[in-house]
């Protein structure tokens, strides 16, 4: 009896030391499940959902252990060298390409950043307020709180805002969904629109493109190494990213289908957040409504908070800057100086009353998903490197994977961009 209970206290010792472990690391894969999700992803759900239904999650299950592998990979990579993406980049392939790729990923990050502040402005539209002016004063807000405080108060607003994403469960059980053609049309077979349609497909790059984000492999890797990670935690890391993937696609699911079983079965096509959450009420009632503007309004400061970061790591890895949220202001300026260029642009853009960029939203995403074959292509590299990596290199099933994923998304958008264009012709 006496062993047994000595084994017992050792064991839940043991245990408790792990789970310590566990969540004194977590949050890298977390907040990217939970920005995946930002305003521009929803509308970006929203869209496609309400244009094919819950279609626009055929093959939820492979896109998550894509999201989880990549995540994986980028969390190994950042430990095993204690570098970012952009740093590697730079230093194997030199500055030229560097360039290249910092000017396409800023593009696209750029576009997601006004995307969230277009999010954020529709949110307030939705309660009705001064909608100029709560625009403005929210994203000096935060602007303020992610240079005056540290990453773990931002990992406390981020567990906040978390917490809101449940309203997108209360607005799909709203939605009376049909479970069983749910799980047939997502996990299995599409029969209720033409899986041929290449604007399908277009549209399922773009889900894809704001999944499994260019932006969330390179902000992986930039804050491990901000919140020093090593070794030890090398094993609950992978947990915590393979956590957030699993998060990110089951709240993408829940939020397409809110939108299929109140526009899709009814044929109401959508073009922007605004229309979408008005579109919904007749169907779901003013509950779902709120639900519905209430996760809005919080994805998109998320969004508005983490993408401008993930895009000023890269800045400052890229062309040698200091960037981390340790630094203050005054020595990290370039870095917090990107930060807040971003959010400007974004804001000065959405300040005009008739700018609604959520109808771009669908063609940033499609371009967000087309550039995943070169981003896959220095995961690999880099993770297979035994001189880089040592014993840390790669699994077979992940290199074959990735690059199978990278050939089928590569033929998917040739295919997709000269059916646009014989269309045009």
């Amino acid at each position: 009896m006496i062993y047994l209970k000595n084994f017992m206290r050792n064991f839940l010792d043991k245990s408790k030391w792990k789970f310590l472990i566990f969540f004194s690391i977590l949050w890298p894969g977390i907040i990217n499940a939970i920005v995946n999700n930002d305003a521009g992803s929803l509308a970006t759900y929203t869209i496609a959902s309400a244009t094919f239904g819950m279609a626009s999650k055929f093959l939820i299950i492979p896109e998550t252990f894509i999201l989880a592998i990549t995540q994986e990979i980028g969390v190994r990579i950042a430990i095993v060298t204690k570098k970012g993406l952009g740093d590697l980049i730079r230093e194997r392939y030199g500055i030229g390409i560097s360039l290249l790729i910092f000017v396409l990923y800023f593009i696209i990050n750029q576009g997601v950043v006004t995307q969230n502040v277009s999010g954020l402005k529709t949110s307030l539209q939705i309660f009705n307020v001064n909608w100029q002016f709560f625009l403005i004063l929210t994203c000096f807000f935060l602007i303020a709180f992610v240079i005056f405080f540290d990453y773990k108060k931002l990992q406390r607003l981020f567990l906040v805002m978390f917490l809101f994403y449940l309203s997108y469960i209360f607005s799909a059980i709203l939605s009376k969904p049909n479970w069983f053609e749910v799980a047939k049309e997502s996990f299995f077979w599409p029969t209720k629109i033409n899986i041929f349609d290449l604007n399908f497909w277009f549209s399922r790059i773009a889900v894809l493109g704001t999944t499994v984000t260019a932006w969330g492999q390179f902000f992986i890797h930039s804050y491990i190494i901000d919140k020093k990670l090593d070794f030890r935690h090398l094993k609950y890391e992978r947990l915590e990213v393979f956590v957030g993937a699993f998060l990110t696609n089951l709240f993408s699911w829940i939020m397409v289908i809110a939108v299929t079983y109140t526009l899709f079965i009814q044929n109401v096509k959508v073009n922007d957040g605004y229309s979408a959450a008005l579109a919904i009420k007749p169907f779901a009632g003013e509950a779902a409504f709120l639900f519905f503007a209430i996760g809005l309004f919080f994805s998109s400061i998320l969004g508005l908070t983490i993408i401008p970061l993930a895009t000023a790591y890269v800045f400052a890895e890229i062309f040698g800057y200091e960037g981390s949220l340790d630094n203050s202001f005054s020595k990290g300026k370039i870095f917090y100086g990107f930060f807040i260029f971003q959010i400007l642009i974004a804001l000065l853009i959405n300040l005009f009353p008739s700018i609604s960029l959520f109808k771009l939203t669908l063609y940033v995403d499609f371009l967000n998903g087309a550039i995943l074959p070169v981003i896959f292509y220095f995961l690999v590299k880099f993770s297979e490197d035994k001189e880089i990596m040592g014993s840390y290199v790669i699994s077979r099933f992940s290199r074959i994977l990735i690059r199978f994923s990278a050939i089928v998304i590569s033929i998917l958008v040739i295919l997709i961009f000269f059916g646009k264009i014989l269309k045009l012709v």
